[in-house]
């Protein structure tokens, strides 16, 4: 008998799957943690997060107990702060609207804030394994290259054809909904790799149009993207009585929620002559490169800060670096 996609994704699934924290429980609200922190994070990275964040916000009741500011410092250097806002907006919502439950309905779960159409199919499929379509980039990879797809897939009539295709594959038995959903995930992230994919162990090469017609390296396409901008800026550091000044909350917009040290913008192309160090980070299609200038800055705004105050307050990720580095030095 011919075996369907799903249950060849699912025996090999079962066979290779990794093993990861959030694999051992079926609690709605940690896969809902895990699944929010790994949107645009690689596992390695969210793996000591997600057991921190677990420690401190062990429950929907205690997030949405919780202040923004606490949150937002248990997600530092994670990135991408909008998603911890919006956790702990639904999970605020949860307790309001259901009790603190996650429900079961694909029309109610998608009413709570920050939560779309994927991380709603990946909670109702492996916390409740009732049979959901699940499409993220690394899911929307594989059903174009098993499908052939050439068109753009960023496009909304290519994706909604997509979300068709995800759809007609969820398995009919509502037992195999988890595997068939991390099993997928499993297939993107380790099998079907954006470069260099190995088709030699993907258990859908035999099915796999991409493969079959040489097309892996072109699919998925996508409309040409925007190009990203470089940008140059000084950080300085200004040291007064064993204390670092600092701006306050709202001085970047780049960072709202945090405090930061002292910036400024340079002219395209501009470099200082002198400099401390260097460093680079990036936000969103905006590559940075800092110069670390030490100077005396006069301004009324600056919160001045010891050592031990620093370690509870809100950083961005570049400014931790950088006075990690200082300090180590």
């Amino acid at each position: 008998m011919k075996l369907s996609l799903a249950d060849r994704v699912v025996d090999w699934f079962l066979k290779n799957r990794r093993d990861l924290p959030w694999r051992g429980t079926s609690d709605p609200y940690r896969i809902w943690v895990s699944e929010v922190m790994l949107q645009q994070t690689t596992v390695a990275t969210v793996i000591p997060f997600y057991q921190k964040f677990l420690e401190k916000f062990p429950s929907v009741e205690a997030l949405a107990e919780s202040k923004e500011s606490e949150v937002l410092k248990a997600w530092q250097g994670l990135g991408y702060y909008r998603r911890a806002k919006n956790l702990r907006l639904g999970a605020q919502f949860l307790m309001q609207s259901f009790k603190g439950k996650m429900p079961k309905l694909l029309a109610e779960i998608l009413e709570v804030p920050g939560i779309g159409r994927y991380t709603a199919g990946a909670i109702l499929s492996i916390a409740h394994r009732i049979p959901t379509a699940a499409l993220d980039g690394n899911l929307i990879r594989v059903y174009a290259r098993h499908e052939g797809i050439q068109d753009p897939v960023d496009d909304p009539q290519v994706l909604k054809r997509l979300w068709k295709i995800a759809e007609s594959h969820v398995p009919e038995d509502s037992q195999l909904s988890r595997e068939f959903t991390e099993g997928m995930m499993e297939l993107g992230a380790l099998i079907c790799k954006p470069r260099q994919p190995s088709c030699s162990h993907c258990p859908l090469q035999k099915t796999c149009r991409a493969h079959s017609d040489g097309l892996v390296d072109r699919i998925p396409r996508k409309f040409k993207r925007v190009k990203r901008r470089k940008i140059s800026e000084l950080v300085f550091w200004c040291e007064k009585n064993g204390r670092l000044g600092f701006l306050p909350t709202g001085s970047d917009t780049k960072f709202p929620d945090f405090l930061r040290l002292p910036f400024q913008a340079l002219s395209d192309g501009e470099v200082p002559t002198e400099f401390e160090k260097k460093f680079k980070y990036s936000v969103t299609d905006r590559d940075f490169e800092v110069y670390l200038v030490k100077k005396s800055l006069r301004d009324r705004r600056m919160k001045w800060l010891s050592r031990k105050q620093i370690n509870d307050i809100l950083l961005p990720t570049i400014d931790r670096k950088i006075i990690s580095a200082m300090t180590n030095s």
